[in-house]
């Protein structure tokens, strides 16, 4: 089925890190509940889910977040679109594919000791206090070397930081014990992207695209940084596969790929390689009127 897609002028923009969203807020305490559970299924996922929306909003101090939910497609939409931010957010659940089959590595320690460090050092982490978030993910890494989620949390922390270096250090080593692990697949990308090595970081989304190729980040990650090295064409059509999983997964992210599409098109065009814009399209499917 062909999708038909609008060209607008636009420029790209890039999300910060520094204020969140309702949305954002209710599925960073999902992805908190979810990563303190052994086992996922669908009644804890939605748990989680209902929980962390209540608390969220209950904190939140702009009266326009109560008042969106006096309804019921209020509630139901706010639902849909955490739903949205959580698969795309959480390093422990990617999609609905890994609720009913987790991945072996994505899961709590069987060492009590590592365990209960992970759960403190999350807990600082969450109040953006990495410094100490790191010293408890040691903590917990010394009992338990192989702890994946331990490794992929305090090389985000390294990250927040602006230790590149350090963050690359530890999702090498959950890469090593979970090369498939798209958490840390997608940010050593972005580790790699932020230290302006744009050929590494496109390895690394390639490994991605190759181990999981319906996650749309390894094609959207891939996209920007052939973007960044200025290969348009590959640029393009990585953007495009991205664009067409998001429509499906009916993803907030479609406006981050209709405004890099556009901006691609409107440089093609200022070169006169319409064309090349229009071939690329077709080769994914997409009408462009």
């Amino acid at each position: 089925m062909k999708k038909v897609f609008w060209v607008f002028v636009i420029s790209i923009s890039f999300h910060n890190g520094f204020s969140q969203t309702i949305e954002e807020k209710i599925a960073t305490l999902a992805c908190d509940c979810l990563n303190k559970k052994v086992e996922i299924t669908e009644e804890i996922y939605t748990n989680c889910l209902g929980s962390s929306m209540a608390d969220a909003v209950l904190n939140d101090k702009d009266p326009k977040v109560r008042e969106s939910i006096n309804t019921v497609e209020g509630i139901k939409s706010l639902l849909e679109k955490s739903d949205a931010v959580l698969s795309k957010s959480c390093g422990k659940i990617t999609t609905k594919a890994v609720i009913s089959k987790p991945s072996p590595f994505y899961t709590n320690s069987k060492n009590e000791l590592a365990q209960n460090s992970y759960i403190i050092a999350k807990d600082f982490m969450r109040d953006q206090k990495y410094v100490l978030a790191i010293e408890a993910f040691q903590m917990a890494l010394k009992k338990d070397p192989k702890f994946v989620l331990a490794l992929d949390d305090i090389a985000m922390c390294y990250r927040q930081l602006k230790d590149y270096d350090n963050a690359i250090k530890y999702y090498k080593k959950s890469l090593e014990i979970y090369p498939e692990g798209d958490f840390a697949l997608v940010n050593i990308g972005v580790v790699y992207s932020l230290k302006t090595d744009y050929k590494t970081a496109i390895t690394y989304y390639e490994k991605l695209i190759k181990f999981d190729p319906n996650n749309a980040e390894g094609f959207f990650g891939a996209g920007k940084n052939y973007l960044a090295l200025n290969e348009d064409e590959k640029a393009l059509d990585n953007i495009f596969k991205a664009h067409r999983i998001y429509t499906v997964e009916k993803s907030d992210y479609i406006k981050d790929t209709e405004q890099i599409i556009g901006a691609i098109y409107q440089k093609l065009k200022s070169e006169k390689k319409e064309n090349l814009f229009k071939k690329v399209a077709e080769q994914n499917d997409i009408k462009i009127e």
